[in-house]
């Protein structure tokens, strides 16, 4: 049996699919990962959401980003672009807490 180039470009073409398929799942996924058995001192929006305990508040990953998101906006939280992407410090992630905290 012979391989011809566009029998090739066939299997190329469906495994760039798939992986598309799947990156999108991944994107796109109201579930939320496992949380980390300790938190990093840096930390990704879902891990900063996360550690805010937003997952226990019946949002999904999106809105609890869009969350993150609405807080930076307002100045009450800080975060770090780094790398073409935000990050959390933990410090920051605290202080938001202890400044939300009731006195």
């Amino acid at each position: 049996m012979y391989v011809t180039n566009a029998d090739t470009r066939r299997a190329d073409k469906k495994t760039s699919t798939t992986m598309i398929q799947h990156n999108t799942k991944l994107r796109d996924s109201n579930e939320w990962p496992k949380p980390p058995q300790n938190f990093p001192l840096l930390m990704t929006p879902t891990e900063a959401a996360q550690f805010l305990r937003l997952d226990q508040t019946n949002l999904n990953p999106q809105s609890a980003k869009r969350t993150l998101n609405y807080w930076r906006d307002k100045g009450e939280l800080r975060a770090t672009k780094y790398a073409r992407r935000v990050w959390y410090l933990k410090d920051e992630l605290e202080k938001f807490l202890r400044n939300k905290t009731e006195k």
